[in-house]
């Protein structure tokens, strides 16, 4: 029924774009990261990926809380609910101040086509569209080195702690990680992320004044650029499309009618901000290639965003099952009412629990 994964810049929205499905990158947090390998978690965030809107936002009342193994939650006290399916209303962009992100846009004609047919069902739907919000080019010019300057080194810095909780024979350090993947023929095939192990090796300290600029000055710089945004505005959420080009081909593959001309990418910003990023299914190309438009808001804003992205769901019904993945031999799918929804839900949970707790008894 869901997925979940940690989006560090983009790695919840990334593959639910690609696959036409509904993600959450919250606000960092309002979800725990204890047990995530982390990337860095100046940025590390968990959160839900799912076929609807409400599925998400079932899953994310279930993720959200207090955690003593992530101090970062602590900030999330009085600003997490525990269910989100209240603020799920068709209603809910009547009045609403959207901005259109247009540094984003410009990537493929057929996307910006889909987040145009987009902005005009906002519209239709009672909000009121602020086209357009534009980003400072210093900004767009510099947030990847930000970025890059805070993720490298923490990387090497903080995976150490994830590695040492597990059994020997473990790799226990970056170092140890490189070693495993130089022998590895994936790594052979497609060597840019061992590549990029190398360069986060060769990353400075957690003490170095690059980082230490990077990490207070830089991840402010983007933060209150993008507040201002809403603020300068009276913004209740800024969108985008967020791919600005379909899925491309796979490594190795060439496709001549794959059309893509190379934008800034939005979806970093969330992350270096802290702030929550919702997206959902917008449409398909003409070539049946997903699209999705992103719904940025401010700090906790998760219930507004809900709700508009599910406004906008209900009334274009955009997502499409995959044709690559047919139900199983005798499988029969079939979506219950709102009240059977529960009960089932709080089945399955109590399931998957009982079917934890064997597991570890066998394994004990």
């Amino acid at each position: 029924m869901i997925g979940t994964g940690s989006d560090t810049g983009g790695s919840i929205r990334g593959p639910a774009s690609a696959n036409g499905l509904v993600g959450i990158k919250p606000t960092l947090g309002l979800t725990s990261r204890d047990g995530i390998i982390p990337l860095a978690l100046s940025f590390d965030v968990g959160g839900p990926i799912a076929r609807t809107v409400e599925d998400a936002a079932i899953a994310l009342g279930i993720m959200t809380g207090i955690d003593p193994n992530d101090p970062v939650t602590a900030s999330s006290a009085g600003n997490f609910y525990k269910d989100y399916r209240p603020f799920l209303q068709t209603n809910a962009l009547q009045g609403a101040r959207i901005g259109v992100a247009r540094d984003f846009f410009g990537g493929n004609s057929d996307v910006d086509q889909i987040m145009e047919d987009a902005i005009a069902k906002l519209r239709n739907l009672g909000a009121t569209i602020v086209d357009s919000v534009l980003f400072p080019s210093n900004v767009l010019t510099d947030k990847n080195t930000i970025y890059n300057r805070v993720r490298w080194p923490e990387f090497k810095a903080q995976i150490p702690d994830y590695l040492a909780t597990l059994a020997p024979g473990y790799p226990k350090n970056l170092g140890d990680i490189i070693a495993l993947a130089e022998t590895n023929p994936f790594y052979v095939q497609y060597p840019g992320r061992l590549n990029l192990f190398r360069t986060e090796q060769a990353s400075v300290s957690l003490t170095d004044p690059d980082y230490l600029d990077a990490l207070t000055n830089g991840l402010a710089l983007v933060r209150n650029t993008t507040l201002n945004l809403f603020t300068g505005n009276a913004l209740d959420a800024i969108i985008y499309p967020t791919s600005s080009c379909p899925p491309a081909p796979l490594p190795g593959l060439t496709d001549p009618t794959y059309l893509c001309t190379t934008r800034p990418s939005a979806t970093n910003i969330a992350n270096i901000a802290g702030l929550p990023d919702i997206q959902v299914p917008a449409g398909f190309t003409p070539d049946n290639l997903p699209v999705t438009i992103s719904f940025l808001g401010t700090d906790y804003s998760e219930p507004k965003l809900l709700g508009y992205a599910y406004a906008f769901e209900q009334a274009t019904n955009a997502r499409r099952p995959s044709s690559l993945f047919a139900p199983l031999p005798g499988e029969t799918i079939t979506v219950p009412e709102p009240g059977v929804a529960l009960a089932l839900g709080t089945f399955g949970l109590v399931a998957v629990q009982l079917k934890r707790a064997s597991v570890v008894r066998k394994r004990d």
